[in-house]
């Protein structure tokens, strides 16, 4: 009897460390999860206030420095300008999804909500973002014409190629961060299979 009663002691000990492990690494999951996340929270807020500082100064710009007269003009700084509001809706959309995804819930059912908002972004990126920057792209030479009025040849020539300049350069660097908020939704959807198995 007494033989019996040490090894149950000893099962309970080992289960009892066991636990403990389990719950350390647990804890070291869910930081791992929040630091990510909170990473990808400020490269959805980054890219929030940098479009948004491009809306206004945009807006400004047409409003009060170059309001412009065209037809053809007018579709062309809308097209920039609603391709900015909507990109920043996109950004908020998302903000608002990666809020809804509780890690605390069902580790299986958040795992599920990170995948589907893996794809979501993935989806941005690779879909609605070119097709904003394509329409951003024709808006902005949509209005070269009337500005080629007003202004010399070489300057007109010098802002369009100018463009396609800053578009590689910021192309890059969005490039950049894109790749990185990816992977740390890569890596808290692994994290997040850790916790499930």
């Amino acid at each position: 009897m007494s033989s019996d009663f040490k090894t149950l002691q000893s099962h309970w000990n080992t289960s009892k460390n066991q636990l403990h492990v389990s719950t350390i690494d647990f804890d070291n999951l869910y930081k791992k999860i929040r630091t990510k996340e909170k990473e990808n929270y400020m490269f959805y807020y980054g890219t929030i206030t940098i479009l948004l500082t491009t809306l206004i100064v945009i807006s400004l710009f047409f409003y009060f420095v170059a309001p412009v007269q065209y037809t053809l003009s007018r579709i062309g700084a809308g097209l920039m300008i609603f391709g900015l509001i909507f990109r920043i809706g996109i950004e908020l959309k998302s903000i608002q999804k990666a809020k809804h995804i509780n890690i605390l819930d069902n580790s299986l059912k958040a795992t599920e909500h990170t995948i589907a908002f893996h794809k979501f972004r993935t989806m941005i990126h690779q879909v609605v973002a070119p097709i904003i920057v394509i329409l951003y792209t024709v808006g902005f030479y949509l209005i070269t014409p009337e500005f080629s009025q007003y202004m010399p040849l070489w300057n007109i020539v010098f802002i369009d190629v100018s463009y396609i300049v800053i578009a590689v350069i910021l192309f890059i660097v969005i490039r950049k961060g894109v790749k990185g908020e990816m992977q740390k939704l890569s890596d808290i959807i692994a994290l997040k299979q850790d916790i499930t198995e």
